[in-house]
């Protein structure tokens, strides 16, 4: 294609392109191209399949960034489903037409608000690193901003189901009791690393491991890179800011602050059947009299008032513009502090209010911020031209596709080379993952050509491969420790199985504990009133116990609890006392009723899907079977 380019087929495509648009506009495009393939329709809304692979390359990079680079991608492909992703943006566009059935909305500002919180207190965040954290995890600036609308959204879709959920007195009682139960536990554990100790493995037993899994001893494959970094830090040096766009920029954000918010109290009558709206004015007329005259408004409010905010005294709070009804904020925005309104009228009946404070913004002065608005400025302009600078790079490194040195002379910096780069390496350059997913990519390795420019924290990178060093065997004595000390563990792991297995047989037959404990030479480990989150006795064997049944009184029950280390354990529970609920603190009993509020707010959600599922008119491609 690089060679091709400017042959004389290159240059009649081009033109007969040129031609083609200019005759019949950009609409020739889908004349073409005809519609983009759909993946789904769920109830006339089409999912793409560029939609469905964006998103599918999106959870390939989430887990290769959880996992690590090194992570293979036929692994990636069997831990990333397409059906399953498919199925996820079903669900999202069954949840979306949800939320615009319910007249849900998420405002521009909502979505930058909770983008500038995540970052809040990182320090030294930039719009490069930004950029890159975005990368790691397939997305754009704009497609994230999408993204996070789109989990506001079910944000609040979440909410309005978790605003009706409720946990009866009867509930929270009995789950406090079952989840702060105590159980009396004895365990012997057959620790593996006590069986491999005694294992012996022989020369030709090693011998034949290291030769039938001769590719779990390679060294790992190395690569020498060479690669030039242009930095970012001069641009920014060369920015010069004049006065007058600071002060342009100041009077923008003094603009855009906040109004001062007005703490309120009101007093509000209710109009009904027994009480018209002259009757509410006349009483209130007389109310707003007497508080004139010296009576306290919040002792009226607490005796009147038909409002909730009745027993504060009518206090609402610091209030905004556009929260009152029309009638009610133009009276209250007209008071002075400390002044009390005539009666107003509005749809909830009639209500006196008063203005208790303004609660004035802290506008500072244009010094006070002239140099933190000069260095956000100065910042602004470097990114843009680290902008501009990073496309440049980029169409050079393209264009000398076999060569660092046309950017070396462009910009005058030195090349640099990096040697026995592993895929795991995280030191250097390669500590960026923007560096390593274009330096491990194939039109790197593959092909031999330059990478992109890659944007990283304080420099523009571009980085060629120089040599591929593929792995080698290493040799057998340098192993033979290793597979000896693995064929000892896995030979101790199914000894440590069977010992389990037959002392819990024994205690079947009859056998008594101490009778078991002499037969193995293990001593029995007591655990008695172990909570679920007792940390003194194994994970495992905690977990196995909290899952048995509870025995009968006087008697016990045994099962076996496998470690994640290759041990077993055999593990007798003999008493379970549940939890005293008066004894719970209310900090207690409130978080575990928020926690099962929660828990049925998520039942209650996948209900919600399973129902739009049921309903909904739904299509999608079938996959070929793996």
């Amino acid at each position: 294609m690089r060679a091709g380019a400017q042959g004389i087929f290159a240059k009649v495509l081009v033109a007969l392109i040129v031609f083609v648009l200019a005759v019949t506009g950009f609409g020739a495009i889908q004349l073409f191209s005809g519609g983009e393939p759909i993946a789904a329709t769920v109830n006339g809304d089409d999912i793409t399949q560029r939609v469905l692979e964006l998103e599918t390359q999106r959870e390939r990079a989430v887990q290769r960034n959880r996992l690590g680079d090194e992570v293979s991608d036929e692994l990636l492909d069997r831990l990333i489903d397409p059906r399953v992703v498919l199925e996820s943006l079903v669900v999202k566009t069954l949840t979306q037409q949800f939320a615009r059935d319910l007249d849900l909305s998420v405002s521009e500002g909502a979505v930058q608000r909770r983008i500038r919180e995540s970052f809040a207190g990182v320090e030294g965040f930039d719009d490069a690193m930004y950029r890159n954290w975005l990368a790691g995890f397939g997305h754009t600036p704009s497609s994230y901003q999408t993204d996070q609308a789109e989990r506001l959204l079910q944000n609040q879709v979440n909410a309005s189901l978790a605003e009706t959920s409720f946990v009866t007195p009867r509930e929270l009682r009995r789950n406090a009791r079952i989840l702060g139960q105590r159980r009396d536990i004895a365990y012997l554990l057959f620790d593996v690393e006590s069986f491999a100790a005694e294992v012996e493995v022989g020369d030709q037993e090693i011998e034949e491991h290291y030769g039938n899994f001769l590719d779990d001893y390679m060294t790992p494959e190395k690569f020498d890179f060479e690669y030039l970094e242009i930095p970012r830090g001069p641009l920014e040096a060369e920015v010069v800011i004049e006065e007058a766009a600071i002060e342009l920029a100041y009077q923008d954000e003094i603009a855009a602050m906040p109004e001062p918010t007005r703490r309120a109290a009101h007093i509000l009558l209710e109009v009904n059947d027994e009480r018209s709206v002259e009757d509410a004015i006349a009483v209130l007329s007389e109310v707003g009299t007497a508080i004139e005259a010296g009576a306290s408004f919040e002792e009226r409010a607490r005796a009147i008032s038909e409002d909730p905010s009745a027993d504060q005294g009518g206090d609402l709070g610091s209030i905004g513009k556009d929260v009152l009804p029309p009638a009610l904020e133009t009276a209250l925005w007209s008071l002075s502090p400390g002044e009390v309104s005539a009666p107003v009228e509005t749809e909830f009946g009639v209500h006196l209010i008063k203005l208790v404070d303004i609660d004035d913004v802290d506008i500072p002065s244009l010094a006070e911020r002239a140099a933190a608005i000069g260095n956000d400025l100065r910042r602004q302009e470097a990114d843009t031209r680290f902008e501009e600078l990073l496309r440049e790079a980029d169409e050079l490194a393209f264009e000398d596709g076999d060569t660092l040195g046309g950017l070396e002379e462009r910009y005058g910096v030195e090349v640099q080379a990096l040697d026995g780069v592993m895929r795991s390496s995280r030191t250097g350059i390669f500590a960026d993952a923007a560096v390593r997913q274009a330096a491990f990519g194939d039109e790197v390795l593959v092909e031999g050509f330059n990478s992109p420019a890659v944007a990283t924290a304080d420099a523009a990178v571009v980085i060629r491969l120089r040599q591929r060093h593929p792995p080698t065997e290493r040799p057998l004595d340098e192993v033979r420790e290793e597979i000896g000390g693995r064929l000892a563990l896995e030979r101790a792991r199914r000894q440590t199985e069977d010992a389990a297995f037959d002392a819990l047989t024994q205690l079947a037959d009859g056998s008594t504990p101490a009778e078991l404990a002499d037969a193995t030479g293990i001593t029995w480990q007591r655990a008695d009133g172990t909570a679920r989150s007792d940390q003194s006795v194994p994970a495992e064997i905690r977990a196995r116990a909290f899952e048995m049944a509870a025995p009968d009184p006087g008697e016990a029950t045994s099962d076996i609890a496998a470690l994640a280390n290759g041990s077993r354990a055999l593990v007798r529970l003999s008493n379970v006392v549940l939890e005293d609920y008066a004894a719970t603190s209310e900090a207690d009993r409130n978080a575990l009723a928020r926690s099962l509020e929660q828990l049925s707010a998520n039942q209650d959600l996948d209900a919600l899907v399973r129902t739009l599922r049921a309903d909904a008119s739904i299509s999608a491609i079938e996959f070929a079977a793996p």
